[in-house]
């Protein structure tokens, strides 16, 4: 009789999730990172993926409190990746929007110090478009674009979720009626874009650490191809099978 042969160990993919109210999933209880668990499972079967949401409302990035949070939850515990959501709660209390950032970068730095890669997320857009909160979210968020650090990656979720531009009726449907928050079907949407960004952060990294560096060892060649992958003409992302990836570098923007 034949012995069956036992399915394939997955590799663990550990994220944090931290932020405010947006990251809780308030006020339905229904956080992003159950799509976001979903989404990247199914991209890459080989990944088991484990999430900690650490989303309180109402707290502020410079009071301290999302530092402190990070500061414990890092000493509790190490993760892959942490995805950080801050800001919008400073905005609406008139915090400039250089000590949100510098706040942030604090943030930032404790996973960073520790090994670990940060998703950056920019301050969405909601109903209220006053010139003083989106003078300075507009300022946060070109800042955060523009941060370079190893292991530091950014994801434009004020382009991705554009409440003004967006049509009525999908609107309607992504947002609670306090044009702030979400509706389950809009953290579910904020969940899957995320996800489409971090897995092709994990692809690039992949094909440049590992599929370009084992396949082709000479160096002019190498160099070659990494120009390639952030070459912005260049069509769709091929497989990872097919011996390395290429991907937009307007994609990961």
């Amino acid at each position: 009789m034949a012995t069956q042969k036992k399915p394939p160990k997955k590799t663990p993919l550990r994220i944090l999730c931290l932020g405010d109210s947006l990251t809780a999933g308030y006020p339905d209880n229904h956080p992003y990172e159950h799509k976001l668990k979903d989404v990247l499972e199914a991209a890459d079967p080989r990944l088991a993926v484990e999430t900690d949401v650490d989303g309180r409302p109402g707290d502020q990035v410079a009071d301290g409190t999302f530092l402190r949070r990070m500061q414990l939850r890092w000493s509790e515990d190490e993760y892959d990746w942490t995805i950080v959501l801050g800001g919008t709660n400073d905005l609406a209390w008139g915090v400039p929007g250089r000590t949100v950032l510098d706040a942030l970068q604090k943030c930032w730095d404790i996973p960073l110090a520790k090994g670990g890669k940060v998703l950056a997320l920019t301050i969405p857009d909601c109903e209220h478009r006053g010139f003083s909160i989106g003078d300075r979210r507009a300022s946060v968020n070109r800042a955060i674009k523009a941060h370079k650090q190893r292991n530091f990656y950014t994801f434009d979720l004020f382009e991705a979720l554009p409440y003004h531009a967006m049509d009525p009726d999908e609107r309607d449907s992504i947002w609670k009626f306090d044009g702030l928050h979400l509706s389950p079907a809009g953290y579910d949407l904020m969940g899957q874009k995320i996800a489409e960004a971090l897995i092709k952060i994990i692809q690039l990294e992949e094909a440049q650490n590992t599929e370009i560096s084992s396949v082709v060892t000479d160096a002019r060649k190498r160099r070659m191809i990494e120009d390639m992958i952030f070459e912005e003409e260049i069509g769709d992302p091929k497989l990872l099978s097919q011996g390395y990836i290429v991907v937009r570098k307007a994609d990961l923007d």
